[in-house]
This record gives structure tokens, C-alpha cells and sequence, in this order.
């Protein structure tokens, strides 16, 4: 057999080998804030915000912007005027790999809530 052909077939299974993509949820948080049970105001339905990561070589090229998780949740209660924290909120990951470069794509979802003082 050519040893081109076969170096090439070789080269295409490692390439399949590497790809993938996965979802799974992330964390699971009862609320964003000390408050009592009774202590709040449901704002509006569940809001949400997402953000990106591109990963090569396993190292994660962060966005220079800060924490991604912090983003995400001023981001999700800027959906919701008058909300200062969200209630029973959600982080999901769904990632793509394709070799030595990635992409993860973090969704935080939460209801959003008034305290009340």
C-alpha cells in the first residue's frame, strides 16, 4: 500500500479523533444574594446572557474584559429593569473541540428579582 495513502488516512482519523462537541450544565445557584425566603419580587420571567471562549491547546484565551461569569449575570438583570439579583439561576457550556482549537459558549439563565428592604 502507498505510504501517502496511508499517512493520509493516518492523519484523517487522528483529525476525527480530536472532534467533538458536548453540552452540559455548569452550576446551579439558589440565589445571587443573601435575602430571606419571602424577602423579594419576582421582576419579570427568566432573562439570559451569554458569552464566548476560544480555547487552543487546552489554554483558554481569555476575553481581557474581566470575569465572563461576572458579564453575563450584569448582563442577564440589565434585562429586567428594576431587578437587583437573580433567584434559581443556571450556568450551561456547550463546546465544540476540533483538535487544538475550541469554542465554549457559557449560558447563564436566572430569574430576576426586586429585594425588598
Amino acid at each position: 500500500m502507498n505510504m501517502k495513502i496511508l499517512a493520509g488516512a493516518a492523519m484523517a482519523a487522528a483529525a476525527m479523533a480530536m472532534t467533538g462537541c458536548s453540552t452540559y450544565p455548569g452550576t446551579i445557584q439558589d440565589k445571587s444574594k443573601p435575602m430571606n425566603q419571602n424577602g423579594y419580587t419576582v421582576v419579570a420571567d427568566e432573562v439570559s446572557a451569554t458569552e464566548c471562549q476560544v480555547v487552543l491547546f487546552g489554554i483558554a484565551l481569555s476575553d481581557q474584559r474581566g470575569s465572563a461569569g461576572r458579564r453575563m449575570y450584569k448582563n442577564a438583570l440589565s434585562k429586567a429593569p428594576g431587578a437587583d439579583a437573580l433567584i434559581e439561576y443556571t450556568t450551561d457550556v456547550k463546546q465544540i473541540n476540533a483538535g487544538p482549537l475550541g469554542v465554549q459558549w457559557f449560558t447563564l439563565t436566572g430569574t430576576p428579582v426586586k429585594t425588598n428592604k
